[in-house]
């Protein structure tokens, strides 16, 4: 079948749908229509699957909740730490790549997690607590001389610790509200930040977010990630072995591959 020139205007809108991380087939039906054809259309699925790696980006998941994208860093839609609201300093970034694996750690600690589509919940405060317990125990595998494999990440915890849990400003515009100088106001920051590109929503619950499918999927994708590994082992109550781990990234600019 040769496609015709409504067929790529059909192909290029629903490359477009998929950028979109918060469009939805259920609220669409020109984007349940246009599913339906890369689900049925094997010429179709194939030429879309096509443009698609020369974007340097691949179909993840075709199912209800859309056409979700992992992105190559070399693509143009990638996203990195740095384009993250308030990530303009090299701390803010680690903090922010950590935040991120460390969401993934707290939400799927292990590889069986990541093949159950179950419910996911995500308190700011008990995330908080539990990501500052991760980096006191970080903090003692560096002091017995132990290396921890990912460079970014062992930059990252030390940024964490030495920030006060909660802090709220006494000054200005900034007063009676949490300050960027403590923890929290990251953990509620990168919670946000996921909302936005469709990977969270509020649970209703003051202080709770809903790690939705598009999160999952995209984890799953990116679960060899040594940050990502080392977190999820120690999460597990397991002793990490950094031999077990692939060469170092740093967590400060790429830490989940994602769609703009």
């Amino acid at each position: 079948m040769t496609l015709t020139q409504s067929d790529h205007i059909d192909l290029g809108t629903l490359i477009g749908f998929a950028l979109q991380p918060t469009q939805r087939p259920g609220r669409s039906a020109e984007y349940r229509r246009l599913l339906g054809r890369y689900r049925a259309e094997p010429d179709f699925r194939t030429a879309t699957d096509a443009v698609l790696h020369g974007l340097s980006c691949r179909a993840l998941s075709d199912g209800d909740f859309g056409l979700v994208l992992g992105v190559e860093p070399e693509s143009p839609f990638a996203f990195r730490v740095a384009d993250m609201p308030n990530a303009g300093s090299r701390n803010n970034r680690l903090l922010a790549g950590l935040l991120l694996v460390g969401v993934a750690a707290y939400a799927y600690p292990s590889p069986a997690e990541l093949d159950e589509d179950r419910i996911r919940r995500v308190p700011d405060t008990e995330f908080e607590q539990w990501m500052r317990s991760m980096c006191e125990r970080l903090q003692a595998t560096d002091a017995a001389g132990e290396v921890i494999p990912e460079e970014g990440l062992d930059q990252a915890w030390r940024v964490y610790h030495e920030m006060p849990p909660s802090l709220v400003g006494e000054r200005g515009r900034g007063s009676g509200r949490l300050s960027p100088k403590c923890t929290l106001y990251w953990v509620r920051n990168i919670l946000g930040w996921l909302t936005e590109q469709g990977m969270a929503r509020p649970d209703g619950a003051d202080g709770v977010w809903m790690l939705t499918e598009r999160f999952r999927i995209q984890i799953k994708d990116m679960a060899s990630e040594p940050a990502y590994t080392f977190l999820a082992a120690m999460a597990r109550g397991q002793h990490p072995d950094p031999a077990a781990h692939s060469q170092p990234n740093d967590t400060s600019d790429d830490s989940i591959s994602g769609e703009k």
